[in-house]
């Protein structure tokens, strides 16, 4: 019942959009009806100038000079400009240790695994498998495949003795032995605004000042899905520096931000008492 609620709430959010391509999509695959609503809306936005302002990997970290890049490894490789960007920012930003919420088939975290140092010790944390699906979680196909699928994407390569996987819910996972370490943090686990704000809490405890925490999924126009809502409150409510990770058109799906010194303080001070978020 939730998963139709949620479907017709696309198609209201999508209509601004409607034009006579819906018809022939209609016919043909129906199911992706609202998914083809929501991206054309979204367009809509970009020309008419309401999206959050873009940011390119090199501006945010203020990089100058050349990098080298691995595009694929393992049979994987990044077969989408969002993922593209991921490995760009990750380049250049070379962190030390990376922490992601979220592994699923662990797609990210081996795009992540090829681009930084040798050194660079990887955190992904996701779900044990034979565990309960916790209450109001989104993307449950997804949940499904990572039970049997968890971190499938770079079990028996090179990279996996620098990732370790973490099992557990993260509204109840023990996060403080990575409390101001992290100089990458990834918020991928489930997008309702629910989990949403308590992975990013949790991103904001641990990250350090000059590390940058990184929202999948933003500016989904699901119904279900809170990643946007979170990221504006961010900007609007409290003055944070967010950005979207990418140029002015074009359509990477992550919200990026890098922290500072005074943006760390009020960050742990959120964490600290997130009620008064």
């Amino acid at each position: 019942m939730a998963s139709i609620v949620h479907r017709i709430k696309d198609l209201l959010v999508g209509l601004p959009a409607v034009s006579p391509l819906v018809i022939p999509l209609m016919l043909r695959n129906p199911k992706r009806l609202p998914v083809f609503l929501a991206d054309t809306y979204r367009t809509y936005r970009a020309h008419a100038r309401l999206r959050v302002p873009s940011i390119e990997p090199w501006e945010l970290l203020g990089f100058k000079g050349e990098i080298t890049m691995k595009l694929g490894e393992n049979g994987l490789f990044a077969a989408m400009e969002p993922s593209f960007l991921m490995m760009q920012l990750v380049a250049m930003l070379k962190p030390e240790r990376v922490f992601e919420i979220g592994t699923s088939q662990g797609r990210s975290t081996a795009l992540i695994a090829m681009n930084t140092p040798p050194a660079t010790k990887i955190f992904t944390l996701d779900l044990p498998p034979e565990s309960q699906v916790p209450s109001g979680a989104s993307d449950l196909h997804l949940i499904e495949l990572a039970r049997k699928e968890l971190g499938i994407a770079f079990r028996d390569t090179n990279w996996s003795s620098r990732i370790t996987q973490l099992l557990g819910d993260s509204e109840g996972f023990d996060f403080k032995p990575y409390y101001d370490s992290i100089d990458l943090a990834t918020v991928d686990g489930s997008h309702t605004y629910k989990f949403v704000r308590c992975d990013s809490m949790n991103a904001f405890r641990m990250i350090r000042p000059g590390g940058v925490i990184l929202w999948h999924d933003f500016e989904s126009m699901r119904s279900e899905y809170g990643v946007s809502r979170f990221v504006d409150e961010m900007r609007d409510r409290h003055g944070f520096k967010v950005y979207r990770l990418g140029r002015e058109q074009g359509d990477s799906r992550y919200a990026v931000m890098r922290v500072d010194a005074e943006s760390k303080k009020r960050l742990a001070a959120f964490a600290a008492n997130p009620s008064t978020f």
